[in-house]
């Protein structure tokens, strides 16, 4: 049997009321026609053999021109050189047709077309026997049917090529099947899987369903497609496959990964659908606005995909149907926000219209002002009525409530070399001479005092306050408050200056920025001033008795905008923020963008913070450099990004080109497979750390120049072992030989004694200085802690003294115990490390085992900078095998549980207990479930025995609304 070729999506057929009206007609004027046609009808294809062996067997007195009269009439919906196909709609009509004549006929057009196409593909025959028992409902059952089509569901969601091919001629006959069988549920999942094999939209179902059985039909045949997510300050990458080193998520999909992306701090705002295929990367910025409170702690959050050109704020009390914030989105739409933070409207460009620029609104926010093609338009928000001015302006425009509680227009533009404000119909020259384009404009509240930056960044200010056109160079932004009483400026080099309220109009020194200010804010009071810089702090000063008092605030996104609310209220806009996808099968994960890098003393490499350090170790693990070299795929696979090698001896030898062999234990091979080695650990993304044990090297001469020879070769850092005591001179000739070298790190290790001996164990007092990490075993605080309650205090906490002499930066480093003989004990303590602060140092083989909840959390410690990052404090819990411990990274808060008895146990946390505030949800970070988490009703975190569970909390931000 010759198919025609299979569509790659179903075309809707004709209206079968037309051919039902159709067909009796011509049946009339071309009986044989029809009766050809019927002959037919049970054909899932008709090739030219078995047209001319119907018109021979059943019309033996016609003439061959029937065939071709069939071949081009309107019941052929599709016709190749070789084969036709019926339209649906009229085939559905003439097999109604046939069922009507005698039974002994029928059989036999049944018969002919089952011996013709007994080499046709399974599916053809498979839809062939479905129209037949469709014919004869009586003499088909339901089991029949169904059994039929669950044998295609099963072909269809099988896996493989064949898979595809037969998804494909599904989507072409199922929906040529009689609507009696298009009933079953089965038949609707065929080609929703069929569908989603291919990459393409679910067809339209015209019958009721169950809910969720879309969805679940989907998943027959989706796999978990790994999805590469990126934090970025503006927003999110998103690539398929992943990037090496990024993050990773796994996506149910067949060809096509669908993520709903959106705004952790606008959790009102609606989630983007984005859908990757293979080979793809999509870039999604986030334009982010949220309010503060007068100290600046987050209180509301809007949140739009995209670059916004501008953001516009009411600075009063906003009245009933005004708009608090006014967003430009880069196509030239307007979104208005109430004060509440939920959407008002928009006002979408007109398509190939001039851009729109200088958005602003007005005090009460019941009115808008934007430029648009150097005319200015204005918008009354409640009424929605437009109106254009006559003037062409091109600088800058602003709305605001006179004196007089009327909005009156403010304009800024440029004529015959002048630079002219125009407001409330009257236009006063600001400057003469040649005038430079705008680039920033401050006004009063009632507009009498202007205050703008021209082009070259020089500040003019103008008004009764001020001396007439009074200048200062070198501007980036300017603000005041609303009765023009005080005024702020920033420098370009970041310093800010002030002239307060009273008669002498004193200039205050507020301080620098430590970087170029972008925008300037001031209470109305003029007590508080606001800055930002386009990261991710934020900067007040407070002015107590004319003396500014600096403080910081960070911020879950990068601000580039501030403004000034009634009540000592602030609003900033920005980019990025933490971001939260969703997958179809309903997996939630949390991207943050790490906000606090640059508060990170930058003296430490910034790779080996909470970096998991895997090791293998001459003499314990039969593998060699080779053997390394050629696994170091599944090393990576499995979430390993630092490995540490050796132990070398410093050879005897003194300055030599190259690594000397004597420095290669036997077990792990000639330098060259090191080299092997080397090459294939960066090729994959993981860094390589050498161990140097210097038990019986004393000469300093031979230790430095044996470990410069290794960091000529690209190594990553050095790992200091053994139970050699260093001189601390020593130690800080090493750490200077590193800081010749971008990016390495000194590992220094003591096995054995308590904390407080740690020093002595190590070297000479102070010898710490010289580390990243320090590390030490934990012994029995370990298991002891996990069993009596105290794992932070008796194993960190006793720690500090080490740390305490450490160079700024370092961190712990931890090693598992050697007497930890119980597999369910090894599990469990590697699982307790996991989830604290500093270095987890453990050997490869543990990573190794294929234990997918060890690579998922390594994979959750590379993603979520609190469990790497963060700080850490223990809960305190009703019974001693319990463990809990709460990490925090800027806004990212993580619980970690850990469970050391022999039954289940649960707990309740409110957002209280976790460090945070207000109604929230929980994550968990192993499922993706979430459940809600208030004060009021705690959720409850369930844990097996000898098990982990890592949850996050997610916070929902207050919404305040305009009665509050």
């Amino acid at each position: 049997m010759t198919q025609p070729e299979a569509p790659q999506a179903h075309l809707p057929p004709r209206s079968g009321r037309t051919m039902e009206e159709y067909i009796p007609r011509l049946a009339r004027s071309r009986p044989q026609l029809v009766r050809l046609a019927e002959c037919l009808s049970l054909a899932a294809g008709v090739e030219r053999p078995l047209l001319r062996r119907a018109r021979l067997r059943f019309l033996p007195r016609s003439s061959a021109g029937l065939e071709a009269e069939l071949w081009f009439s309107p019941l052929v919906e599709a016709a190749s050189e070789h084969s036709l196909v019926l339209d649906p709609a009229a085939a559905a009509v003439l097999r109604r047709r046939l069922a009507l004549r005698p039974r002994p006929f029928v059989q036999d057009v049944r018969d002919m077309m089952v011996e013709a196409h007994l080499g046709a593909q399974p599916v053809a025959r498979w839809f062939e026997d479905l129209l037949w028992a469709d014919l004869f409902p009586a003499t088909s059952t339901p089991e029949y049917i169904e059994e039929q089509l669950r044998c295609v569901l099963h072909a269809v969601t099988a896996t493989g090529d064949a898979g595809d091919e037969i998804g494909r001629w599904a989507l072409h006959y199922v929906p040529r099947l009689p609507s009696g069988v298009r009933r079953y549920d089965d038949a609707w999942r065929i080609q929703v899987a069929s569908s989603e094999r291919l990459g393409l939209a679910s067809p339209v179902d015209h019958f009721p369903r169950p809910p969720g059985m879309t969805a679940a039909a989907r998943a027959l045949v989706q796999r978990d497609i790994p999805v590469g997510v990126v934090a970025r300050s503006d927003g999110v990458v998103l690539s398929c496959p992943p990037l090496d080193g990024v993050r990773t998520v796994a996506a149910p999909g067949v060809r096509t990964a669908r993520i709903e992306v959106a705004s952790v701090l606008a959790p009102q705002s609606a989630p983007v659908r984005l859908e990757l295929g293979e080979r793809q990367s999509v870039r999604l910025p986030f334009t982010v606005v949220q309010r503060l409170s007068t100290n600046g702690e987050p209180a509301q959050g809007i949140a739009h995909p995209g670059n916004a050109d501008e953001v516009a704020v009411a600075s009063g009390v906003v009245g009933e149907g005004g708009a608090r914030y006014a967003v430009l989105l880069a196509d030239g739409t307007i979104v208005l926000h109430a004060d509440d933070g939920t959407e008002r409207g928009r006002l979408p460009a007109e398509d190939g219209g001039p851009p729109r620029k200088s958005l602003s609104v007005s005090a009460d926010g019941g009115a808008l002002a934007w430029i648009e093609g150097g005319t200015a338009i204005t918008y009354e928000v409640t009424s929605g009525r437009l109106e254009a001015h006559e003037r062409m302006w091109d600088a800058a425009l602003f709305v605001r409530f006179p004196s007089n509680h009327a909005a009156g227009l403010v304009q800024l533009g440029i004529n015959d070399g002048q630079l002219l404000l125009s407001e409330r119909r009257a236009v006063r020259t600001l400057s003469g001479g040649e005038a430079t384009p705008v680039r920033a404009l401050w006004l009063s509240q009632g507009g009498e005092c202007a205050a703008f930056i021209d082009g070259s960044g020089v500040l003019r200010i103008y008004g009764p306050r001020a001396s007439e056109g009074s200048s200062d160079p070198d501007v980036t932004a300017v603000t005041g408050a609303a009765d023009a009483a005080s005024f702020a400026w920033a420098h370009a080099h970041g310093r800010v200056y002030a002239r307060l309220r009273g008669d002498d109009q004193r200039l205050v020194d507020c301080g620098a920025a430590p970087w170029q200010i972008t925008s300037l804010a001031m209470s109305e009071d003029g007590r508080w001033i606001i800055a930002v810089g386009g990261d991710s702090r934020l900067l007040l000063w407070e002015l107590v008795d004319g003396v500014p008092i600096p403080h910081v605030r960070r911020l879950a996104f990068c601000a580039d905008r501030v403004f000034a609310l009634p009540g000592g209220e602030w609003a900033v806009s920005g980019t990025g923020g933490p971001v939260e996808l969703t997958t179809d099968d309903g997996r939630q994960y949390v991207v943050t963008p790490d906000t606090e890098a640059l508060s990170h003393p930058v003296d430490v490499p910034g790779w080996i913070r909470g970096e998991v350090i895997a090791v293998v170790r001459a003499g314990r693990d039969p593998v060699t450099f080779v053997d390394l070299a050629e696994a170091m795929a599944s090393i990576r696979a499995v979430g390993v990004t630092c490995l540490t090698v050796g132990p070398i001896t410093p050879t005897v030898r003194g300055d030599v080109e190259g690594i000397p062999d004597e420095e290669i234990p036997d077990s792990l091979g000639d330098f060259g497979g090191f080299a092997s080695l080397l090459m294939s650990a960066h090729h994959h993304g993981v860094r390589i750390v050498v161990d140097m044990d210097l038990q019986t090297v004393y000469a300093v001469g031979r230790i430095l120049n044996s470990m410069r020879q290794w960091l000529d070769h690209d190594v990553d850092g050095l790992r200091v072992v053994g139970d050699r005591r260093l001189d601390a001179d020593v130690l800080r000739d090493v750490r200077h030989l590193l800081d010749g070298y971008d990016d390495r790190v000194l590992i220094g290790t003591h096995t054995k004694g308590l904390p407080a001996t740690a020093d002595s164990d190590f070297g000479a007092t102070g010898a710490f200085e010289a580390c990243d990490v320090v590390v030490r075993a934990l012994q029995g605080e370990l298991i002891t802690g996990m069993t009596e309650g105290a794992l932070v205090r008796s194993a960190l906490v006793n720690a500090r003294l080490p740390l305490g002499t450490a160079r700024p930066g370092a961190q712990w480093g931890h090693l598992l115990p050697d007497d930890l003989t119980a597999p369910g004990r090894t599990a469990l303590a590697l699982r307790v490390l996991l989830g604290l602060p500093g270095c987890p140092i453990v050997p490869l083989s543990l990573l190794q085992n294929q234990d997918p909840e060890v690579a998922r959390m390594l994979e959750l410690r590379r993603d979520h900078l609190a469990l790497s990052r963060g700080h850490c404090h223990e809960l305190s819990l009703p019974r001693p095998y319990l463990n809990a411990v709460v990490r925090r990274h800027g806004d990212e808060i993580v619980l970690c549980v850990a469970n050391a008895g022999t039954e289940r146990e649960a707990i309740d946390v409110t957002p209280d207990d976790l460090g945070g505030t207000g109604n929230a949800r929980l994550l968990d970070l192993f499922d993706g479930t979430v459940v809600p988490c208030t004060d009021n009703a705690p959720a409850t975190v369930a844990v097996e025995a000898g098990a982990v569970r890592w949850y996050r909390l997610l916070p929902i931000p207050h919404t305040s609304g305009p009665g509050e």
